[in-house]
């Protein structure tokens, strides 16, 4: 067994040995007192009220109703017999004690307990003849006992929201650490889209251009395209090994990196202009990695849908927002790689931007297609 699970188990313990302790205590000097040869009713109510706390010591916490019901008979028939034997005044208040301190019990119940023990006792010490002076100690030590169990019920209370606030502590940090872990993996799952589909597509158009061009007996041009797969295939793969490196890179040259793309689409046998006004440098790292994702996937379905289209880049940066527009025209039929995908890719571009608090919007623009981002700046 745990430690964390044992603590509660001692603590139980120890409150049972401690209230066994306590009847023994006040029944020994009850015992004594009886050779003065009080009544028989005297001797009814003092089993009555040692059995209610003989039973509060032993019963399980479960059983909190049994416990409530010794309660109530420890502070009436200990009050019962205040007057002839002035030290059950002892049950009284700790029956009062406990139904005030323990969050088990509706604060009610231990008004009605003191209620209880305070009447029993005074009419037993009324009715025995005790001087004022003694009904007085007995109702202000009432008042102190209740107050004790009012701080201690005050102090479980705290602790008890003590532990509920950690325990929500805890959940919130699960739902934060899964809500993490979900978005790493969701950004993975793009760039791995992105790098593949990128590398990929261009691979497949290039080889398929090699394969008619050797048909057609044109050697020379198939060996070209191999060339410019092979080139693809080498950035494909140097993109693959440097995606989590160039996301945690202190900074991305934005506009190197678009006119890359660019070249690597013109490698492909594609067409595309480049226009970059204002300060590329001054867009952070996140959005930079952002729009270079994007642009990559652009192009990539650019190829799929409208190959041999122009496609035109333009990004502006001005000191409120950083925005991205590629345009291609629409091919009349769509290459034979434009049946491919699932529409992951749309589907990563939009997160990636949203993620940043920009939009993305994409379409039919008349006869072409256009897609054009926005994203504020910080």
């Amino acid at each position: 067994m745990s430690v964390a699970a044992a603590a509660p188990l001692q603590t139980a313990g120890s409150a049972r040995l401690l209230r066994l302790v306590g009847l023994v205590a006040v029944l020994l000097p009850f015992l004594t007192s009886q050779s003065r040869g009080e009544s028989v009713w005297v001797w009814a109510a003092t089993i009555v009220s040692c059995l209610g706390w003989l039973g509060w010591a032993l019963l399980p916490n479960r059983l909190s109703w049994a416990q409530a019901g010794c309660l109530v008979a420890m502070a009436l028939f200990g009050g019962l017999i205040c007057g002839p034997v002035p030290i059950a005044t002892i049950s009284v208040v700790a029956a009062i004690f406990a139904a005030i301190a323990m969050l088990e019990y509706p604060l009610a119940f231990g008004v009605g307990v003191t209620a209880v023990g305070t009447i029993t006792s005074t009419l037993s010490s009324i009715l025995h003849r005790d001087n004022a002076v003694a009904i007085i100690s007995t109702l202000g030590g009432i008042v102190v006992v209740v107050l004790m169990g009012w701080s201690r019920r005050q102090f479980r209370v705290s602790a008890e929201q003590n532990r509920r606030l950690v325990e929500q502590t805890r959940v919130i940090r699960a739902e934060r650490d899964r809500a993490a872990a979900l978005a790493e993996r969701g950004r993975i799952a793009r760039d791995i889209h992105d790098v593949l589909a990128h590398t990929l597509g261009g691979l497949v158009l290039q080889l398929d251009a090699a394969d008619a061009l050797i048909e057609a007996g044109d050697i020379d041009g198939a060996a070209q395209r191999v060339r410019a797969s092979h080139a693809l295939a080498v950035s494909g793969l140097n993109d693959a090994r440097d995606v989590v490196g160039t996301l945690r890179a202190d900074r991305v040259d934005l506009a190197a990196e678009i006119e890359r793309l660019a070249g690597e689409h013109r490698s492909a046998g594609e067409r595309v202009s480049v226009s970059i006004e204002g300060d590329a440098s001054s867009v952070d790292q996140q959005g930079s990695v952002a729009l270079v994702r994007v642009l990559q996937e652009s192009l990539t379905n650019a190829r799929k849908h409208a190959q041999g289209a122009p496609v035109t880049v333009t990004l502006q940066v001005d000191p409120n927002r950083t925005e991205l527009v590629v345009i291609n025209d629409r091919a009349a039929q769509s290459a034979i790689l434009g049946v491919s995908g699932a529409g992951v890719g749309l589907l990563g571009m939009r997160e990636r931007i949203v993620a940043l608090g920009g939009t993305l919007d994409a379409g039919k623009d008349g006869d072409r297609w256009r897609v054009q981002i926005a994203i504020p700046r910080r």
